[in-house]
C-alpha cells in the first residue's frame, strides 16, 4: 500500500480510502469488522464515513459511525488510522432546508465524536454547501473548531470551483488553514449529462475547468463514487465487443443494470474501457483496479474513496494502490472528463 502526506497537512494516509457508506445498510457488523480488519492488515489507514450514513434507511441512525466507533474501541485503533467524517448534510425529511449552520455543524460534530469515541476528528468534511452564505463565514466556523482542538483539518464535499477559489483567496489573505481537500463525485467514467440532471442537485462533480483549477492549485481531491459503481469491471465481465468507442454487442446482452447503462454507457467510456482492456492483457491488473489507478495517476493528489459490499471486493481496491499508469493516458482522458460523445 502506498501512502501520501496530504498537501498542507501532517496526515499520512493510504492512497486508497475505504468508504463506510455501506456499513450498516449493505454490510452487517460482522462483515464491517472483517472489511476493516483486512483493509488495515493490508496497509490501509484512511477511513471515510459520515454522520448521515444509514439515516436514509427508516429506523436506522448513523450506524456507519457506530460500527466504526465500536471497531476502533475493540481494536484499540484510535491512533492507528485516519478518520474522516462529515456533517452539515440536509435532513432527508426536509431536504429543502440547509443545515450548513454553525449550530447544526457543531451538533453533528458532537454526535460524530461521541459515536466514534474520538475527542478530535482528523479530517472533518462539510457534506454540503449553502451558496446563500458567504464562504468566509462558513470557514470562520471551521477555523474555530480547529482552534478548539475539535478537528485537525477540514474539507469541502460538494462545493463548486467558484466557492473553492473564494475560499482559497480568503485563507491566503488571512493566513488561515483553509480547506484541506475537495470531495466531489468523480471516477474514471464520465456521467451522461442527461442522467446527471436527475440526480441530487446538491451533489457537485468535477468538470474541465475544475480539473484545471486542481492542477493549478494542487488542492488534493478525494472523490466519492470513485469506482463508478464497478462499471468498467462489470463491462469486462460481460465481455462485449468494442471497437473505437463503439459497442458492437447488443446492450441488452450485457447484463448491466439500467442505472449503469443510463449513467455511464457512452463513447468516451468505451474508448477508455478499450485502453483498460489492453493494459489488463499486458499487465494482468484487473480492469477494476486500473479504473481506480486512473485517478491515482493524475497531476495532483487524488485519493479515491472506494466502498465494498463483499469482502473479496477489497482486493481490487488494494491492487490499485501500487499501479503506475502512463501519464499520457491519465492526462488525455482527464481533460475529456465531460465529453462523453468525444470523437
Amino acid at each position: 500500500m502506498k501512502y501520501i502526506v496530504l498537501k498542507g497537512t501532517d496526515l499520512k494516509v493510504s492512497n486508497i480510502c475505504l468508504g463506510g457508506g455501506n456499513f450498516g445498510e449493505k454490510l452487517n457488523k460482522e462483515m464491517v469488522f472483517q472489511v476493516l480488519d483486512t483493509f488495515v492488515a493490508q496497509g490501509g489507514n484512511f477511513i471515510d464515513t459520515a454522520n448521515v450514513y444509514c439515516r436514509w434507511v427508516p429506523g436506522l441512525i448513523n450506524c456507519s459511525e457506530e460500527m466504526i466507533g465500536e471497531w476502533l474501541k475493540l481494536r484499540k485503533a484510535q491512533n492507528k488510522v485516519i478518520i474522516g467524517t462529515k456533517g452539515g448534510h440536509y435532513d432527508f425529511n426536509n431536504p429543502e432546508i440547509s443545515r450548513v449552520t454553525k449550530e447544526d455543524i457543531r451538533y453533528d460534530l458532537e454526535d460524530s465524536t461521541r459515536t466514534l469515541g474520538l475527542d478530535c476528528i482528523d479530517l472533518y468534511w462539510l457534506h454540503r454547501d449553502d451558496k446563500s452564505k458567504p464562504i468566509e463565514e462558513i470557514m470562520d466556523w471551521m477555523e474555530e473548531l480547529v482552534k478548539e482542538g475539535r478537528i485537525r483539518y477540514y474539507g469541502a464535499s460538494n462545493f463548486n470551483e467558484t466557492r473553492m477559489e473564494q475560499a482559497r483567496i480568503y485563507a491566503e489573505k488571512h493566513n488561515l488553514q483553509g480547506f484541506t481537500a475537495v470531495s466531489n463525485l468523480w471516477s474514471a467514467a464520465s456521467i451522461n449529462p442527461v442522467y446527471h440532471t436527475m440526480r441530487d442537485t446538491t451533489m457537485e462533480l468535477i468538470d474541465e475547468e475544475y480539473y484545471e483549477w486542481h492542477k493549478k492549485t494542487q488542492m488534493p481531491y478525494i472523490p466519492y463514487t470513485a469506482t463508478a459503481n464497478g462499471f468498467f469491471e462489470k463491462l469486462h465481465q460481460a465481455s462485449p465487443e468494442v471497437k473505437d468507442g463503439e459497442l458492437l454487442t447488443p446492450v441488452e446482452s450485457l447484463g448491466l443494470s439500467e442505472k449503469l447503462i443510463k449513467t455511464y454507457l457512452n463513447k468516451r467510456n468505451l474508448y477508455l474501457y478499450e485502453e483498460f482492456l489492453k493494459l489488463h492483457k499486458e499487465t494482468g491488473s484487473s480492469v477494476f483496479a486500473l479504473s481506480l489507478a486512473y485517478l491515482l495517476n493524475q497531476p495532483f493528489e487524488v485519493v479515491p474513496v472506494g466502498s465494498v459490499t463483499k469482502l473479496e471486493q477489497l482486493k481490487g481496491l488494494l491492487e490499485a494502490s501500487e499501479i503506475k499508469l502512463d501519464k499520457d493516458l491519465a492526462l488525455t482522458f482527464g481533460a475529456e472528463i465531460y465529453k462523453p460523445n468525444m470523437k
